[in-house]
């Protein structure tokens, strides 16, 4: 059995039915949503069995420079 299953596979196992798209998928792969990181063999993506989706991890940068407008959206999510 191999160590690496295709993205596809994965996602059935992980989120059951129905699964994501296939683009929504590569969006997580490229956007290290998913942990330990999959990999681009070719044209298609292969991650480990024991993989999970973490969802995004990081959050925005909020420079001084900034508009206040965007500050106040940012920081807690609330429109102007």
């Amino acid at each position: 059995m191999s160590r690496m299953i295709k993205l596809s596979t994965w996602a059935e196992e992980e989120f059951g039915n129905p699964i994501p798209g296939s683009a929504t998928l590569s969006k997580y792969a490229r956007n290290g949503m998913i942990f330990p990181p999959p990999v681009k063999v070719g044209n298609i993506w292969r991650v480990e069995r024991s993989a999970r989706f973490i969802g995004a991890q990081s959050s925005p940068e909020i420079r001084q420079s900034d508009n206040v407008r965007l500050k106040r959206i940012l920081e807690d999510g609330q429109a102007t």
